[in-house]
């Protein structure tokens, strides 16, 4: 859904946070901004599409860091995921990432670049001013990803290299490990390293023939870049 709203429209927001000091404290910027805004409310990633099966909104504001369900830990991972499965499943559904690490979006870069609904990005930190800017933004279709940082011109970061660092900096997997988690030849696994070694820019090559230091310099980049946790 990504008609344009005029200032007499009755936005309909469905708002994603699992904090309830957060929640309430945006409920009330948003209602003082728009007086007749309905505002429905989930704080896991489940609940999310149970709302939505019900009803359409105009716009999802998301907190990237939820729960999956009622009594799971709050992850990047689980609002990455759900937000990927938004956008497959509402391709024109306006949304606005409003979270504390907005890094880890460059995972899903691409799927982001073709949304066709409005989507803009909002750091918690921002000024009330700046965050219903990006909101009203978003509600009419608009999209505003400069918080986004990209890599290189060229350069496309593919799902089996983000599972290659998860697997080797979250579960501690050896290559060989994680060849076989993948179903690969190690050989593959070895060139996956070499093309997030490129995305990474680590370019040096005493770098790259020292394998212990180099992985270590990877996993610190990996973090800086929210490519993981």
């Amino acid at each position: 859904m990504n008609n344009l709203l005029d200032s007499a429209s009755s936005p309909r927001i469905l708002l994603v946070d699992d904090h309830p000091t957060t929640l309430s404290g945006t409920m009330v910027v948003l209602q003082q901004h728009h007086q007749s805004v309905e505002i429905l409310v989930a704080q896991t990633a489940q609940e999310v599409f149970s709302v939505l099966a019900e009803q359409s909104v105009h716009l999802v504001i998301l907190d990237l860091s939820i729960p999956e369900q009622a009594g799971d830990n709050a992850r990047t991972e689980t609002g990455i995921s759900a937000l990927k499965q938004l956008m497959a499943q509402y391709p024109t559904q306006n949304i606005a990432i409003l979270s504390t690490n907005i890094k880890p979006l460059i995972r899903i870069r691409p799927e982001i670049d073709s949304h066709q609904g409005g989507f803009t990005v909002i750091d918690k930190a921002q000024s009330t001013q700046g965050l219903l800017a990006r909101v009203d933004a978003a509600l009419n279709g608009f999209s505003d990803t400069r918080e986004i940082k990209g890599f290189q011109p060229g350069i496309e970061l593919k799902p089996e290299w983000l599972e290659v660092l998860n697997l080797a900096f979250q579960e501690g997997l050896q290559d060989k490990a994680i060849a076989q988690r993948l179903g690969v030849q190690p050989t593959t696994v070895r060139h996956y390293w070499t093309k997030l070694y490129d995305v990474l820019e680590i370019y040096s090559d005493e770098e790259r023939q020292d394998g212990k230091n180099i992985r270590t310099r990877a996993e610190i980049l990996a973090r800086q870049k929210g490519l993981i946790d």
